[in-house]
């Protein structure tokens, strides 16, 4: 799809642009000529671009920040969780995201200010009912990072329907590459390329089975950049390859991209984890913005970056 260049030049400011994905999305944005604005957790410059300390909670202090530098789009990428939180966790993301998520999607709406909401495809879902999830399909999340997600989920779309809220959802598969921790509580590709640097064998929940839907996150954000720039609103829409891969899949590619054997320690499967989740991404598709390439192909370009490939 086109860029700045071949439109207009979108202000855009990411909530949690330090993280992950937001590193990765801010330099992609960046590079097709919008202006992008980060707040996080903490103060920091990050990749050469300054980053405001500003929670959701900051609603009023967020808002002053839209107003001032006249954005029209904010992507939300905020999340305490991770998909093992606890109940404890569940109740600080009620007040730590949200809530305060609620109550700022309120107002974008009476500003006209569109909002990309960065949900869960692995999680909202729930154990799947066809072969792959689509955006209609009814969620039943199984673990409360997946229900934190979809209650934000729910009340944006009522916002959407009641307030005019130009709204878009975006629903990831597994992303993995660039500035993902190699030493992480997730992100199964990068916690295989550090256990062979490393030398570490991997801790299994179940019997390596579990399959899911990997993608590169270049391809990712650059499909969300796609989505953004040709303002993809009032809808769901699935980033995922459409491609299923058991674990015992992932650790042989990564085993062939790096040359070196990876331990494997098995130990009981675990109560939020459904067996199989691939996203149906004929919608993402349909919209021409599937940049996915295969996992094989991924994981030797990453583990090619971070020095690990096999000769």
């Amino acid at each position: 799809m086109g860029s700045a260049a071949a439109g207009r030049p979108r202000r855009i400011l990411l909530l949690g642009g330090s993280g992950f994905i937001g590193r990765n999305l801010a330099a992609a944005l960046r590079r097709a000529g919008h202006e992008v604005t980060l707040t996080g957790r903490t103060a920091a410059s990050v990749d050469g671009a300054a980053v405001s300390a500003l929670p959701l909670t900051a609603t009023a202090t967020i808002l002053a920040l839209i107003d001032a530098r006249q954005i029209d789009t904010v992507v939300h990428l905020v999340s305490t969780m991770l998909p093992s939180s606890t109940a404890a966790q569940f109740e600080h993301e009620q007040h730590a995201v949200i809530a305060p998520t609620v109550a700022l999607a309120g107002e974008l709406a009476a500003r006209g200010v569109a909002l990309i909401f960065v949900s869960s495809g692995g999680t909202v879902y729930g154990a799947l009912r066809n072969e792959r999830a689509r955006e209609d399909d009814a969620c039943a999340p199984i673990s409360l990072y997946g229900e934190a997600k979809r209650r934000v989920e729910l009340a944006l779309l009522e916002l959407n329907a009641a307030r005019g809220l130009r709204l878009l959802i975006v629903r990831p598969s597994n992303p993995y590459g660039t500035h993902q921790a190699l030493d992480g509580a997730q992100g199964l590709v990068s916690v295989l390329l550090g256990r062979t640097r490393d030398g570490r064998a991997l801790d299994v929940w179940g019997d390596g089975s579990s399959v899911r839907d990997y993608l590169h996150v270049a391809d990712l954000v650059r499909s969300m950049r796609d989505l953004i720039e040709q303002e993809v609103l009032g809808t769901i829409v699935n980033i995922g390859s459409g491609a299923g891969h058991s674990l015992l899949d992932v650790v042989a590619t990564v085993e062939a991209a790096t040359g070196r054997r990876i331990a494997l320690n098995f130990t009981p499967a675990r109560a939020a984890d459904v067996p199989r989740l691939v996203l149906d991404i004929a919608r993402l598709r349909a919209l021409g913005m599937d940049h996915a390439r295969p996992l094989a192909a991924g994981v030797r370009a990453y583990a090619a970056e971070l020095g690990l490939a096999a000769d």
